[in-house]
């Protein structure tokens, strides 16, 4: 019952949210969709997925559209006319997608093709072996596939420069918001009901939290949410995390406190620099210790060269790479957050 009711209900969001015309209302649809899509990786045992999906699902990117929300104007359209070609397109499409599910196996045939495979046994056999991981998928994403998880470190990383590229030196140029923010018309686009507190060009826009039991509660709390962050990150090879898990965790940390706290008081804990260094470091961390493997006599990413016996280092080895992809994962979180709304970045 719950392999159908779940799937029904996503189906129900997700056509919700392209029916409401409230924008408020389609943003927490959306959430409400991240959540249950969290619980059902939960119950396919895919909790490392599931972390990610409620931390950047549900918390980052529902933040991330308030924001952006009230920096935007409401303007009444009138009625909308149906783009036929488009509709029929869509549809074509969905009914495209939903016939090649037909040859899907079923969710619990233990017949499916990653259990048959002849590669499936064969990490399963030599995974704690060659890798020194007692978690199989930390293994193969580590150890087997290093070098697919080193272009996906770099891909994220990519993502975070561009951001800062479109967004820091558009919010520079000449008749942008930033270039204009004495002005009454941008003021009024400030986002005033997400808890974000006042920048110190805009004194009269946004209210200053004085709510003594959220900054309480938060202060209490941020250090546990950092501690399970650094958890995920270092236990990835005995259970479900790793560093693009931890990574999401640590950057969630900041942004709460920026929402909390205020965009000046988190620039004192991570400065935009800071952050923009921290991008590029962990996929150097992870890259160098390749290029280390290399000196030692090794192959590129053969962490079992970097200590007298191999399947200590490579537990090292991987250990240093899970913490290169916390560092880079954390820190374009943090941009993503920073950069949409366009805090000075002129430390």
């Amino acid at each position: 019952m719950t392999d159908l009711a779940i799937p029904l209900f996503l189906v129900v969001c997700g056509i919700a949210v392209l029916l409401v015309k409230d924008l408020m209302s389609s943003i927490m649809i959306f959430s409400v969709y991240s959540l249950m899509m969290a619980i059902e990786w939960c119950r396919l045992n895919a909790v490392d997925v599931a972390i990610t999906e409620a931390a950047v699902g549900a918390g980052i990117s529902t933040v991330l559209f308030l924001v952006i929300l009230g920096r935007t104007k409401y303007v009444d359209e009138g009625k909308k006319h149906v783009n036929i070609p488009a509709l029929l397109v869509a549809v074509a499409v969905a009914a495209v997608l939903l016939y090649g599910t037909m040859d899907l196996p079923h969710l619990r045939d233990a017949n499916i093709a990653p259990n048959t495979h002849v590669v499936t046994p064969y990490y399963l056999e030599h995974s704690y072996e060659q890798a020194g991981q007692l978690n199989v998928v930390a293994s193969i994403l580590a150890y087997f596939r290093g070098y697919d998880t080193l272009f996906e470190t770099t891909v994220v990383a990519t993502a975070g420069f561009c951001l800062v590229l479109l967004l820091r030196v558009r919010n520079k140029k000449p008749g942008t918001l930033d270039s204009q923010k004495n002005e009454v018309t941008a003021r009024k686009k400030t986002p005033a009901s997400i808890g974000v507190k006042p920048i110190e060009t805009f004194p009269d826009i946004l209210d200053q939290d004085k709510d003594i039991i959220k900054r309480t509660v938060t202060k209490f709390l941020i250090p546990f949410i950092q501690l399970f962050g650094l958890y995920v990150i270092v236990h990835g090879e005995l259970g479900p995390g790793g560093g693009f898990q931890g990574g999401v965790i640590l950057g969630v940390s900041i942004i709460v406190y920026s929402l909390v706290f205020g965009f000046e008081e988190a620039k004192k804990r991570m400065s935009v620099k800071t952050k923009d260094l921290l991008v590029s470091s962990g996929v150097l961390i992870y890259g160098g210790i390749g290029v280390i493997a290399l000196f030692f006599g090794g192959n590129y990413l053969q962490y079992g060269v970097l200590l007298p016996d191999p399947q200590f280092g490579s537990v090292v080895g991987i250990m240093g790479i899970e913490i290169g992809v916390g560092i880079t994962v954390a820190a374009v979180m943090i941009t993503l957050f920073y950069e949409t709304v366009r805090i000075d970045a002129d430390d």
